[in-house]
């Protein structure tokens, strides 16, 4: 596995059609769950099995996910097997300024706090290490920044299993979202 760093906003916003596509299949192996999409409601979600799906998931979730790879994260890694996309996590941790719906307000204007977001790994490749690995590389790239790693999530995903594995604990419930620190 090869995973690659993208820092700048020139170098994540060229990201935008491949992580497009990888996170549209995200959503039809989550059956809709993640992207959770959460500003939709429930019946304006894109269907994983209508025929113009990845229109409607494009139409839906493109412009946030160009949002999020130009102005919110920071740094995005992507992981690699013989160039396949396999995995993505993003980190957010220059908070200063930025209006981010799920963040507390009294996290964002901390500035030893780290978040790992935009966190995913194709499901075909689940149970290779890939996710811990992708983990731990961003819990430590944080680490090395002097921040305190965060994530937030929805209590109804399967990843909130894997965070209390890698030893997370909730410190705060936030609108619909759990907050874990590492």
């Amino acid at each position: 596995m090869i995973v690659k760093k993208y820092s700048t906003p020139s170098e994540r916003g060229k990201l935008y059609d491949r992580l497009l596509r990888f996170m549209a299949e995200i959503y039809v192996s989550t059956a809709g769950k993640y992207p959770a999409m959460e500003w939709l409601p429930p019946w304006e979600k894109p269907d994983p099995n209508a025929p113009n799906f990845f229109e409607e998931f494009s139409r839906k979730y493109g412009s946030f996910l160009k949002w999020r790879l130009t102005q919110e994260l920071d740094e995005v890694y992507l992981a690699f097997i013989d160039d396949e996309l396999v995995g993505v996590v993003g980190l957010n941790y220059d908070l200063e300024g930025k209006t981010i719906p799920w963040i507390p307000e009294e996290l964002t204007k901390r500035k030893d706090v780290g978040f790992i977001e935009l966190f995913a790994v194709h499901p075909k490749h689940r149970g290779k290490g890939i996710r811990t690995t992708l983990f731990r590389m961003a819990i430590d790239r944080l680490k090395e920044l002097g921040k305190k790693p965060h994530v937030v999530t929805f209590p109804d995903l399967e990843a909130v299993k894997f965070y209390e594995k890698m030893s997370g604990r909730i410190i705060m419930k936030f609108d619909k979202f759990l907050i874990y620190i590492f």
